[in-house]
């Protein structure tokens, strides 16, 4: 009887365990090309290994949109922004690196701007679409 009860409460402890788990599946995402913009459009002003900053003259109709720094189908930096205008003919983004993780310089990247979370679009597909799409090659410039 003693071993069933034992048996019952480390059984018990195992599902606690796999229910508080912290790993969550991640598959790789793939960041397929959005509508190329024109030369011009997404400029880099300002760069560093430690953050870079765009000035975006992409006129979107949400307030909000999702930019991403891609290294291949790797996000580099990534974060919401705020794509109002406020009567200026761009809007500045300003992205951070994850931790872990640096701009190179003579290394190509894309800026992608899309309008949900990546980890929102897991949740059904590993397909992101970019709404907008800029590839650059880094170089510091400050």
């Amino acid at each position: 009887m003693r071993s069933a009860g034992t048996l019952a409460l480390a059984a018990a402890l195992i599902l606690v365990a796999a229910c508080s788990s912290t790993y969550r599946s991640k598959p790789q995402m793939n960041y397929y090309h959005g509508q190329n913009v024109p030369a011009g459009y997404i400029t880099v002003v300002r760069a560093t290994a430690a953050e870079i900053e765009f000035s975006i003259r992409v006129e979107f109709t949400q307030k909000q949109m999702y930019h991403l720094v891609l290294d291949g189908n790797e996000p580099v930096a990534e974060g919401w922004f705020n794509t109002l205008r406020a009567g200026n003919q761009a809007y500045s983004v300003t992205m951070k690196p994850s931790e872990g993780k640096a701009f190179e310089v003579g290394k190509t990247y894309r800026l992608c701007i899309g309008t949900q979370n990546p980890q929102a679009v897991q949740m059904t597909s590993s397909n992101y679409p970019c709404i907008a799409d800029h590839s650059f090659v880094f170089e510091l410039k400050d």
